[in-house]
């Protein structure tokens, strides 16, 4: 009994010390990722009313001028209606407030903003529904409520290319026959070969594509633009010197 008295009066064993410092590190650990992941969604709310405002803001602006902006910078006076507008709260790469319009004309009928959520289990993305070829480096955004989310709207650079921000490739998985032109837009691979018929003299079957102004990616366009090409692959417009992305759609 005098021998295992004094052996538990030495204090901890080496394994109880390592025990001990073990569920130390972990707890650490554990209140390190809750505080990052409560940081990050305490930005994504940020973002969500930053963006929610700014829509406000455009449809009060729109009521005054019949018209949406051009630009819409960040830390820029926006007066009467904001002392300035919004910057993510990152604002660097993919975490900016992307601001699309259309390309044509001055009078500006609808608008996008993009952004992303840094919660990526956030519900609100799965319901949006974001790809690389819909929304680039994005996984959030709002809309005037004549755009539609998902879908390009007439003269849009899309999908959207902030600059410096290299946007995601999307390879098509395991597709062998030739991709054809779907009236929605996109490219859907189907086995039965489009007909090979030399085609009437219509006003550019392929449609009119450019890469002025489009951030060195070839995008749909309108005939008479800058740089404006008539092409069915895309072609022309390469040899213009910008890159096809992710496809060419008519």
């Amino acid at each position: 009994m005098k021998i295992l008295r004094e052996k538990n009066e030495n204090g901890f064993s080496l394994i109880e010390l390592l025990i001990v410092v073990t569920i130390v590190a972990l707890l650490t650990l554990l209140a390190i990722w809750a505080f990052h992941l409560q940081a990050m969604k305490g930005r994504d709310a940020k973002r969500k009313a930053d963006l929610a405002k700014l829509q406000k803001v455009l449809e009060d602006y729109y009521n005054d001028n019949n018209c949406y902006p051009e630009t819409l910078n960040c830390n820029e006076a926006f007066l009467p209606y904001l002392s300035s507008i919004p910057c993510d709260p990152i604002n660097g790469g993919n975490h900016i407030y992307y601001y699309s319009v259309s390309q044509e004309g001055t009078c500006k009928r609808w608008y996008k903003i993009f952004t992303t959520l840094e919660y990526q289990k956030d519900p609100i993305i799965k319901k949006i529904g974001c790809t690389p070829s819909t929304c680039g480096p994005f996984n959030y955004l709002v809309a005037s409520a004549n755009a539609e989310l998902l879908k390009e709207q007439l003269g849009e650079v899309y999908p959207p290319a902030p600059p410096g921000v290299p946007l995601p490739t999307s390879t098509p998985g395991g597709a062998t026959s030739t991709p054809t032109p779907t009236p929605g837009g996109g490219l859907s691979p189907t086995s039965t070969p489009t007909p090979t018929t030399t085609p009437t003299p219509t006003p550019c079957i392929g449609g009119w594509f450019t890469c002025v102004g489009q951030n060195g990616i070839c995008n749909r366009s309108y005939e008479g633009a800058p740089g404006a090409v008539c092409s069915n692959t895309c072609n022309n417009c390469s040899a213009e010197g910008c890159r096809p992305y992710p496809a060419c759609r008519p």
